[in-house]
């Protein structure tokens, strides 16, 4: 048995997780019918993004239309510097609420706040359950994928003290209520961005709710994204959202998708404009954290990705090692980061590209960092894949179970 399947919540954990999966490509199969418009959008976005990944001239424009509009903008080179900025924001707070952002989980926000004694109450529920159980997250926008309702309701009745009934609707309740008593008490927001525009605008797309609640914090809304996030107008910002919620959730259209261009204000005396509302400051915080250099280089390309994660519920590498193959892009990123070893992992099935609908060549560069021949490397790889793939079998029928 592998030293990495030692139990049966590893097993039921895969069994989970590719359940979510299919169910997300059955999705995205049945919608495709009534929207077969979005591939020829998602055209158009993987042209608008290959203008402006890199673009210097975009991005310092889009910096000086947020400024002129109130936004306090900083430009960080590393995870370091992004930290710092976030902690001088925050001036003293000790509870701060944020949603969703694969760029806070890139440098570890949440976990280095809390080191500086600061609360950070995800409320996002996919977010909020994977911290609370101290999972790892499965998915750039399913996080908690990978675990049952069953599994879920166990651990949090430990977590609240309470029985909590193996039900998503009273899953949801109770996270929603645990939610809404720590939001009050916040007077920081930290969310992340979609996309930012020229003209100098945000765009969140959200299906919860929550978003809306996390920006009106009255002190501060801080929002934190990458150079790679900026686009050429507020039309192709909206495209390149309603192509992410597509191949992210196989739903046609996000449940909110907000744009916010400025404070909020007021017009209706002598037509002056008077700020009006929370919160009473915006700071965007902008992440280079290694996009530019990656931008002039051959992995220029992985840039264009949307961040749907798509590639990570069509990996099949990823259905069998869960966490330990991140899958897709997500598994070229460490890589490039400089774990080049997980890559044997790959079985160059090229799915990734092939569902990809910014049709980004991430085989081409896997194989330009895999060490060895292609032959050699698919070969080892699908003898591991299929080892391990009847490991997991074994054990989910000698376990008996399935997952509701």
């Amino acid at each position: 048995m592998s030293k990495n399947f030692v139990n049966r919540e590893d097993v039921e954990k895969l069994v989970a997780m590719n359940k979510a999966f299919k169910l997300l490509r059955e999705r995205q199969k049945e919608n495709i019918k009534r929207y077969p418009e979005i591939e020829s959008i998602a055209k158009k976005i993987r042209s608008v993004r290959e203008r402006s990944i890199g673009n210097r001239e975009l991005l310092s424009e889009s910096i000086e239309n947020f400024e002129k509009k109130g936004f306090d903008v900083y430009l960080t080179k590393n995870k370091d510097d992004a930290i710092k900025v976030v902690t001088e924001l925050l001036e003293g707070e000790r509870v701060v609420v944020k949603s969703k952002s694969n760029v806070a989980k890139e440098i570890g926000l949440r976990e280095e706040l809390e080191n500086r004694g600061v609360e950070v109450v995800e409320t996002d529920i996919g977010d909020r359950i994977i911290q609370i159980l101290n999972e790892d997250a499965s998915h750039p926008t399913g996080p908690a994928a990978h675990l049952s309702v069953k599994m879920i309701a166990e651990k949090l009745s430990n977590h609240f003290k309470t029985e909590i009934v193996p039900s998503a609707e009273k899953i949801v309740e109770v996270l929603r209520e645990d939610i809404k008593k720590r939001v009050e008490k916040a007077a920081v927001g930290i969310t992340g961005a979609n996309a930012i525009t020229r003209e100098g605008a945000i765009v969140v797309i959200h299906n919860e709710g929550n978003i809306y609640e996390v920006m009106h914090r009255p002190k501060k809304w801080i929002i934190l994204t990458g150079i790679d996030k900026v686009y050429p107008s507020l039309e192709d910002a909206v495209a390149a959202a309603k192509v992410q919620s597509f191949f992210a959730t196989g739903e046609i259209l996000p449940s909110f998708i907000e744009i916010i261009s400025g404070h909020a204000k007021t017009a209706d005396i002598e037509k002056k404009l008077i700020k009006s509302g929370s919160p009473e400051n915006i700071a965007l915080i902008l992440l280079d954290n290694g996009r530019g250099e990656i931008s002039a280089s051959e992995f220029k390309e992985i840039l264009y990705c949307i961040g749907c994660g798509n590639c990570v519920a069509n990996c099949p590498a990823h259905s069998v090692y869960g966490s330990r193959f991140a899958g897709g892009r997500f598994a070229l990123v460490d890589a490039i980061k400089g774990d080049k070893d997980i890559l044997r992992l790959c079985l160059s099935c090229k799915k990734c590209k092939k569902n990809c609908p910014m049709e980004i060549d991430i085989p081409r560069m896997i194989s330009s960092l895999r060490e060895g021949s292609e032959l050699y490397n698919f070969l080892i790889s699908h003898a591991m894949w299929l080892n391990e793939k009847l490991k997991v079998e074994l054990l989910r029928m000698a376990f008996r179970f399935s997952v509701s």
